[in-house]
């Protein structure tokens, strides 16, 4: 498992333990378009649509290194399906394969690792006046901006995708592990809202002590275009023709492109 990568679209929504899988067979549909900017530079690093649908939720990724890549939560099964569009490969990862994952994460990492990224000490504000929400430690810092949603089901319902895409991301090689994300999840779920913008703030002493910020800005939008339901069709369509390869082979061949 040590291998394991995902998309940029960890940056973006940026999972908890043993929290079961919720029905959302009669939740409403939106979608949400995503800009990731890193800090200096005001051209977006990646842009992602992701359309929230009955049990799935798509999610279509662009920047520097996949053009058109798919991410499928399959939220009834528990597993992603990651498409690469350009080789017409597929791979399927489970809740349980990131559960196992971040096990392995805890039972190999430094003290100093644990302390800063695992288990940290966390604390929470929240400014109802501009409904920012911040949670922070010694070493990371998360920001959030929200704004009311139109449908209370839809908070738990970003809440539940936002915090496994977290678990996905955290696989890639240099992600951090995902627990500071899902306390800014948790406590923006108790107050009733979806992010407008997150802005999350990283100090890393590999070379000294420097800063690494990334923002992301989001639009939500409280229902699907005819465009999405094509996008989502053609995305089922090319799914059921992808050829389906372990999650080892699936980074390797991305690997040998991206040379």
């Amino acid at each position: 498992m040590k291998s394991i990568r995902t998309t940029l679209s960890g940056i973006l929504m940026l999972f908890t333990f043993g929290v079961s899988l919720p029905s959302f067979v009669h939740a409403n549909e939106f979608r949400m378009e995503t800009e990731v900017f890193i800090e200096g530079n005001s051209h977006p690093a990646a842009t992602s649509l992701t359309l929230f649908t009955g049990n799935a939720v798509y999610d279509f990724l662009s920047d520097d290194r996949a053009h058109g890549d798919i991410t499928v939560f399959d939220v009834r099964r528990g597993r992603f399906v990651l498409i690469d569009t350009q080789r017409k490969l597929k791979t399927t990862l489970t809740k349980d394969d990131l559960i196992k994952f971040l096990e392995q994460v805890k039972s190999q990492a430094s003290e100093d690792v644990v302390s800063r990224f695992v288990s940290p000490k966390l604390t929470q504000k929240f400014n109802p006046s501009t409904k920012t929400v911040t949670v922070s430690s010694d070493h990371l810092t998360y920001q959030a901006v929200g704004i009311s949603a139109k449908w209370d089901p839809a908070i738990q319902q970003y809440r539940h995708f936002a915090d496994w895409i977290a678990r996905l991301n955290s696989t890639r090689i240099g992600n951090l592990p995902p627990y500071s994300r899902f306390e800014l999840n948790r406590v923006m779920a108790e107050q009733k809202l979806m992010p407008k913008t997150v802005q999350r703030t990283v100090m890393l002493d590999r070379v000294g002590l420097r800063k690494q910020v990334v923002r992301s800005e989001h639009s939500i939008h409280w229902q699907l275009t005819n465009s999405d339901r094509k996008r989502i069709s053609s995305a089922g369509n090319l799914m059921a023709g992808c050829k389906e390869v372990s999650v080892n082979e699936f980074w390797q061949t991305r690997s040998q492109v991206s040379k």
